[in-house]
This record gives structure tokens, C-alpha cells and sequence, in this order.
């Protein structure tokens, strides 16, 4: 009885914990956040994008280096600290319409951070909490907009081919704190570049909700599919396209001439 007393304290206590650090309002996370705008989240991409594909790319090739210096920095942060999500437009869309509360934009932090990507720049839409935080925290390059313009960047970015992901911030318990919508690219997406780099288990981005599925009868093995997916998740095998490891960000599904990839 005692050890059951005991383990319900301790489980309780954790919730508590759990709670206070990651909750949607909750103080200590919203403290998290400012410092994490302010003095980590840029700096953090800048260096990561060096030690990727940049002049420092030693670092994620040369094993040493990879377990001493990068893994221990990308794993806790990916898994525990931020990550996001892909999402097909569509889905996206009916979100933001759906969204209560301020909605923001600024400057895309990947791009101010490297300055080494040519797609538009205020694509950084920050939402719920996320939108007073860097408000705040950057009032002079964010600004308060509403849903009919998040959704006109939105499908700019997606007529440029570039795909979209909400990003989750303290990702403790099981929370899933969505923050900001980023418009991304393969050779400007920080965290993609982390994750397609150190790989799905060191530096996770989570699966969207849905998955591509492909009509073989209507499939004319043109390979739009194949060129435009970030995740290397389509091939050709036979003149028709088959479905690998999906993350569902539904840029195959927009590319494909014969409607024969749907996102389910």
C-alpha cells in the first residue's frame, strides 16, 4: 500500500512538473520562449547550418566530432526542445482559418540566421502563444496581421514550391505546443537540413497526419513526384511511383500532372 502511496506521489509530482514546464500558458515555459527568441534561436540555426552544409561541415561528417560535439546539442533539442511538423497546404489553410487569437509575421529566423537562401524572407508566422511572445520580444520586425494575409503568404510560398511546417516548442510529456508556421525549403530549412544530415533518430522532425497514396492506374511514371519531395520518399520502380517513408508534407500531390497522388 505504501509503494502504491508512494508511486501515485511521485507520478503526480511529475505531472506537476511536466505541467509547469510545458504547459500552453504556462509561465515557465513562456519564460523559455523569450529567452529562447532573443538569445538561442538564431545563433543556434547560424552554427547548425555551418555544421551541416557550411564551412564548419567537419563536424557532422568526422564521427568524433558528431558524438562529441553535435549529437549531444541536436538529440536533447530535437526531442525535447523543437521540432516540427510537415503539413499539406490545404490542411494548413483550413488551420489558420480556424486559429483564435493574434497572428504575426517576421523575418524566417533560418534565413536571417544563414542568409545563404534566395526564397522570400517574412514567411515566419508565429500563432497562439508564439504570436505575443516574439511581439515582444521583436516589435519592430513582427507585426500583428490577420488570417486572409497568413494564408495569401502561405500560398505564395507554395506556388514557389516550397512546403510548409508547424513547429512545436518544449516537447515535454507529450506536449505538443504549436508556435509558428514555417514556409520552408530544402536548402534554407534549418531543422530539415539537421534532420535529413544526423538522420530521423538524432534530430526528428514528426510525421504530419496524412500520407501519400498513389493511384497506379492513373500514374504515368513522370517522376514530378520524385523531384519535388524534400524526404526522398518517392521512387520510380517499373514506369510507376511508390510511396517510401512519407512525412506528408503534400508536395507530391500538388506536382502530380495526372492527380494520381492524393494525401490521405
Amino acid at each position: 500500500m505504501k509503494k502504491m502511496v508512494s508511486l501515485a506521489q511521485s507520478l503526480s509530482a511529475a505531472f506537476f512538473i511536466f505541467h509547469l514546464i510545458s504547459g500552453e500558458y504556462s509561465p515557465v515555459r513562456l519564460w523559455l520562449m523569450r529567452i529562447f527568441a532573443r538569445f538561442i534561436e538564431v545563433p543556434i540555426l547560424h552554427l547548425s547550418y555551418l555544421a551541416c552544409v557550411g564551412r564548419l561541415r567537419f563536424l557532422s561528417r568526422f564521427f568524433l566530432t558528431r558524438w562529441l560535439i553535435i549529437y549531444p546539442i541536436a538529440y536533447p533539442f530535437g526531442h525535447y526542445g523543437d521540432t516540427g511538423k510537415p503539413v499539406p497546404y490545404e490542411e494548413l489553410i483550413e488551420m489558420v482559418k480556424g486559429l483564435e487569437g493574434k497572428i504575426a509575421v517576421g523575418p524566417c529566423r533560418c534565413r536571417i540566421g544563414h542568409r545563404a537562401c534566395s526564397h522570400p524572407i517574412d514567411t515566419d508566422i508565429v500563432i497562439k502563444t508564439g504570436a505575443s511572445v516574439w511581439l515582444e520580444v521583436f516589435p519592430e520586425e513582427y507585426r500583428e496581421i490577420s488570417k486572409e494575409e497568413a494564408c495569401r503568404i502561405i500560398t505564395e510560398c507554395a506556388e514557389l514550391g516550397m512546403f510548409h511546417m508547424v513547429f512545436m516548442h518544449c516537447l515535454i510529456g507529450g506536449a505538443l505546443n504549436e508556435y509558428v508556421i514555417c514556409n520552408c525549403c530544402v536548402d534554407g530549412c534549418v531543422p530539415f537540413i539537421l534532420n535529413r544530415t544526423l538522420g530521423q533518430k538524432i534530430f526528428p522532425l514528426i510525421k504530419g497526419n496524412r500520407t501519400a497514396r498513389v493511384d497506379e492506374t492513373r500514374c504515368e511514371g513522370c517522376g514530378k513526384c520524385v523531384e519535388v519531395c524534400p524526404f526522398g520518399a518517392r521512387t520510380l520502380i517499373k514506369g510507376k511511383s511508390v510511396v517510401g517513408e512519407c512525412f506528408g508534407c503534400g508536395l507530391c500531390q500538388r506536382a502530380c500532372p495526372a492527380k494520381a497522388t492524393s494525401i490521405v
